[in-house]
């Protein structure tokens, strides 16, 4: 009797502990991005120097790289310049979806990773043509 006592608290407590566990690596491995509406709206929540995560579409003719990479992106309605010097992805170019991970310089956000956006669809790039292995 007296160990089943015992038994019950302490599966409780690792009940407790367990779910804390798996609750606060849940929330560390979850990664949340801004639209530029947001982040703009959000500036004085991530100083300059604060890594945060950004999304968007990047804006048709704003694509320079003299050694560094400029470029804007922008969610429809607010448009926000990039400054990276890092090598883009291949798939890097005007009018795609990314996802940056970087900081605010001023007005600039200063880009340490970009990813690429995409779906699960997959083209063929033009004049490739497919055929059958057998």
């Amino acid at each position: 009797m007296r160990n089943k006592l015992f038994v019950v608290p302490a599966l409780g407590i690792l009940a407790v502990i367990a779910g804390f566990l798996l609750w606060s690596g849940i929330l560390d491995n979850t990664v949340y991005y801004l639209f530029p509406d947001e982040a703009i709206a959000q500036k004085a929540d991530f100083p300059d120097g604060r890594v945060f995560r950004l999304g968007g579409i990047v804006v048709p003719g704003s694509v320079t790289d003299d050694g560094t990479l400029r470029f804007s992106i922008t969610d429809g309605s607010e448009t926000i310049e990039v400054r990276s010097t890092r090598t883009p992805p291949e798939l890097f170019q005007e009018d795609i979806s990314v996802l940056i991970e970087g900081s605010w310089d001023a007005d600039e956000f200063v880009a340490e990773q970009i990813i690429i956006r995409h779906d699960e669809q997959y083209r063929a790039p033009d004049g490739y043509e497919t055929g059958d292995a057998g």
